[in-house]
């Protein structure tokens, strides 16, 4: 009799320990999966930037850290770094209770960063970005304005990757 009763707590015992391995595996998976992706900018992003009829690849290195915007343009060898960068967020004012959500105003994420890039001259051009976050909290982000150097002028468009 004695023995069955051991025999019994083994069983339990590997039960619970199976449950506990099942139930910690599965939160390791889901976990992640809530916790917050971080600030709207951060991460790479790539693009191109130009006029109608030229376009020019832009890949964009941004952090987030100490309540200041940092990154890179063109990360590597030949990187720029961005002087300023600001995020301002407008928020949204929610549908009134009971009305589709359409009916209400999406917050408004608006960029602008600033990048002294070396004109091939032995000098400098300032160039300056400004632009809308759309879909800011989705991983489809992406970045879409208008930029301007000296008397040039045209669009750019980014994605997070």
């Amino acid at each position: 009799m004695n023995g069955m009763t051991l025999s019994r707590t083994a069983i339990v015992r590997g039960f619970l320990v199976r449950g506990f391995l099942i139930v910690a595996s599965v939160a390791s998976l889901v976990v992640p999966g809530l916790a917050q992706e971080g600030h709207p900018l951060e991460g790479t992003w790539y693009g191109d930037f130009g006029t109608t009829g030229v376009r020019h690849d832009l890949t964009v290195l941004l952090d987030w850290s100490d309540g200041q915007i940092t990154g890179v343009v063109h990360p590597g060898p030949n990187q720029v770094a961005i002087d300023s960068a600001v995020l301002e967020i407008t928020p949204g004012v929610p549908a009134p209770e009971g009305q589709q959500s359409t009916t209400g105003t999406p917050p408004r994420f608006h960029v602008r960063f600033e990048v002294d890039a070396p004109d091939g001259n032995g000098g400098t051009d300032s160039f300056v970005f400004e632009g809308e976050i759309f879909n800011p909290v989705a991983g489809n982000r992406r970045i879409a304005g208008t930029w301007s150097c000296g008397g040039e002028s045209g669009s750019f468009q980014m994605r997070r990757l």
